[in-house]
């Protein structure tokens, strides 16, 4: 018996050997050594591609596992919202969510909008909806007050809103009244609503407005209402209007600019002696002269015939804008100012005081004896005119003091910063209530 087993597992291990040589492989070291020669070198790279590519596309389904485990229990958390802005394909325009949502708000804030004719598409995607869900306003059981006492509900409502009311009576006791205000104004009134008794019925609101529900039962207990309130919104209508939008643009230009100057030609003093002292002059010429000025426009001067006249300029001077009272006077009468300069007069019966005018250049409205502006062209010669004083006294001298200014204008370029209008076609959208 033990010689049968023994030759039983000789055969045995014989079989398995030759099944194994049938099939080119001896030992588990064959075995491998026959798996890295079935496969040449391209082969052998192709595998550890597709074996890497698998590890990797097994690495991102971990991690976008993991976060979504992590965020999963947050209550803003969005499995499906990939990024905060989408780009929407309309008509083969990409238009950003973002955009879309920044243009609606404006819209239902302002009530209008412009857009630029190139994005009329967009006006199918910024129109509010048009079929408003209906709003439940109260879908309860309520319990009245006894003994008269009401009980009342408050609901803010819009004008064109359509109302839709249910009351029904649960219990044995009467419904004295049920009323629906509207502002200050009664929309529906019913009286006596018994057990199980069911009223309804629907109105429109008139105008933005305050709604008010009142329940009052008689009698010492209370009673159970059914109240049903709904609210359909009125659907928002719109306008499209081709309009000119006008756009304001600051641009930097270059223009001829025209500039008033003021030159002092002349100023003298001088000491007339009276009439007895022959030693020194009692009378004085004075020739006024302009000579080499450009874009002469007029000229101007000013006398004083004593210490007081100078005195009373002096005093101007200091108070004066121009620090010049006769330049200060003179823009007086081109008005280049708001307030208007007066020269000190001069009264001197002891002078006689004489102006020989030798162009026909005309004064201004306010010029005087002692003083005064002259507008002239360019064809006015350069001679303007010869002031001559004579002291009459025989016993005073008295001090003058002469003033002259040319006026010219000067051309020049200069940048200046100017507003632009343009007209611009712009879609108008606006929400009709």
């Amino acid at each position: 018996m033990k010689n049968l087993t023994s030759y039983i597992g000789v055969l045995t291990l014989c079989f398995l050997t030759g099944c194994a040589s049938l099939g080119g492989i001896k030992t588990a070291a064959e075995a491998k050594k026959y798996q890295a020669e079935k496969f040449d070198s391209d082969q052998i790279n192709a595998e550890l591609f597709k074996g890497a590519a698998s590890i990797a596309e097994n690495s991102v389904d971990a991690t976008q596992q993991a976060l979504y485990e992590t965020n999963k229990t947050d209550p803003n958390f969005n499995p499906r919202q990939e990024s905060s802005s989408v780009n929407i394909n309309a008509g083969g325009n990409q238009i950003s969510t973002t955009k879309l949502d920044s243009l609606k708000q404006k819209l239902l804030s302002d009530g209008s909008l412009m857009v630029d004719p190139a994005e009329a598409f967009l006006i199918d995607y910024l129109m509010p909806k048009q079929d408003p869900d209906t709003i439940f306003l109260a879908n309860l059981f309520v319990e009245t007050g006894k003994r008269g006492i009401p009980i009342s509900f408050q609901y803010q409502v819009n004008k064109n809103d359509q109302i839709f009311f249910e009351f029904e009576n649960q219990k044995q006791k009467k419904i004295k009244k049920i009323e629906i205000i509207e502002g200050d104004e009664s929309r529906f009134n019913y009286a006596n609503l018994k057990k199980k008794d069911k009223v309804m019925g629907s109105f429109k609101i008139q105008s933005d407005n305050t709604m008010t529900i009142t329940l009052i039962k008689k009698g010492f207990f209370r009673s159970v209402v059914k109240m049903k309130i709904k609210k359909l919104p009125k659907a928002k209508a719109y306008t499209v209007k081709m309009v000119k939008d006008t756009l304001i643009e600051t641009r930097t230009v270059v223009e001829e600019v025209t500039d008033t100057l003021f030159a002092k030609i002349d100023e003298k003093k001088y000491s007339l002696s009276p009439r007895l002292d022959i030693t020194h002059r009692s009378r004085i010429d004075f020739p006024i002269a302009i000579n080499k000025v450009e874009n002469l426009i007029g000229w101007g001067y000013w006398l004083g015939l004593d210490q007081d006249d100078i005195n009373n300029y002096n005093v101007l001077a200091e108070t004066d804008q121009d620090a010049e009272p006769l330049i200060g006077f003179i823009k007086s009468e081109l008005n280049l100012r708001d307030d208007h300069v007066y020269l000190p007069g001069a009264i001197n019966p002891d002078l006689n005081l004489r102006v020989k005018k030798w162009v026909s250049d005309p004064p201004s409205l306010n010029s005087s004896k002692n003083y005064g502006f002259f507008s002239c062209d360019a064809n006015s010669q350069s001679q303007k005119a010869t002031i001559y004083v004579v002291n009459k006294s025989k016993l005073y001298s008295y001090d003058l003091s002469l003033m002259v200014v040319a006026v010219n204008i000067e051309h020049s370029q200069k940048e200046v910063e100017k507003e632009f209008y343009t007209e611009i076609p712009r879609l108008k959208l606006t929400l009709i209530h």
